[in-house]
């Protein structure tokens, strides 16, 4: 069994989540579920029942609306709550992975999933990874950041109409940052969103790739195989060599870094930026067979 080293004074995701939140519609999650228990984690799944109004909201509006019903339910706990969407597919040993966030900031929040990573900032002697990014993939949160998303909500209610199609996962981050709240992201991503992008993302909306996005690292094999490759674990290696490609490229071409009037960033935070970043790619998680693991569910 491979064993993830770790410093000793840094707390696991296992010792600091209260609880899992897994969204889901008509998903079978009984894999990830499965998954995440053995893992040590308390699980539930949240099943919107969506009113006869919010069936006529776009698909995109309805996936808002289950995050704000996990974030209601993040707020009456006194610890982290871990979120995840039902294509959400974790890494072995998740579990025992170190947070990746200051503890001490009650205004701290993680994704554990990140899409098209960038980097603000390296903050503190953990060297914690200010992040920028916005697929609502697999994220925690406490009952302070909950609660501003929320107002979030709130305030995207009133600025979109929800019957039509918003990116409302690329305006969260900024809403909440500018209340204080500051989003982080490990060296690693801690999983894989394994689904097919939302068609609507491509049919009403203008992002690149239809908004088709991919972990570019790994911090471990996969549990199970990810819906995308089909069964096929050729597919699925085309997938990943393909997704860290991109990653290399996001890091070669500058796009790595996002320059805000936060921080400014000296010629050596500059270099200790970019070298993180070139640090990221420089591993090689074990193969253990991400099919015996499937099979096993």
């Amino acid at each position: 069994m491979w064993k993830i080293g770790r410093l000793e004074h840094r707390p696991t995701l296992h010792d600091v989540i209260d609880k899992v939140i897994i969204i889901a519609y008509r998903e079978d999650v009984s894999r990830l579920v499965s998954t995440l228990k053995l893992e040590g984690f308390k699980v539930e799944v949240l099943r919107p029942d969506y009113t006869h109004e919010e069936m006529t909201y776009s698909s995109n509006s309805r996936t808002f609306i289950s995050h704000r019903k996990a974030w209601q339910k993040a707020i009456e706990s006194s610890g982290y709550t871990l979120i995840c969407e039902a294509d959400f597919v974790p890494c072995r040993g998740i579990g025992q992975f170190e947070t990746f966030w200051p503890l001490e900031n009650t205004y701290a929040w993680g994704y554990l999933y990140q899409g098209s990573p960038r980097v603000l900032a390296i903050l503190g002697s953990d060297r914690f990874l200010r992040a920028h990014t916005s697929p609502l993939v697999c994220y925690v949160v406490n009952r302070t950041v909950a609660a501003l998303m929320i107002k979030f909500f709130e305030y995207e209610q009133t600025e979109y109409d929800l019957r039509t199609y918003f990116t409302f996962d690329s305006h969260l981050q900024w809403y909440v940052m500018g209340r204080g709240a500051e989003a982080y992201m490990p060296l690693r991503h801690y999983g894989e969103h394994g689904g097919m992008a939302n068609p609507e993302h491509g049919r009403l909306g203008s992002l690149r790739n239809r908004g088709q996005h991919r972990a570019d690292n790994l911090m471990s094999s996969l549990h199970f195989l990810p819906a995308y490759a089909k069964g096929s674990y050729l597919a699925f290696l085309r997938v990943r060599v393909a997704a860290r490609l991109l990653g290399l490229a996001r890091l070669m071409s500058g796009r790595w870094i996002v320059r805000t009037n936060v921080y400014h960033h000296s010629t050596i935070d500059v270099f200790n930026m970019y070298f993180m970043g070139l640090r990221r790619f420089i591993w090689v998680p074990v193969r253990r067979s991400i099919l015996r693991g499937a099979a096993k569910h």
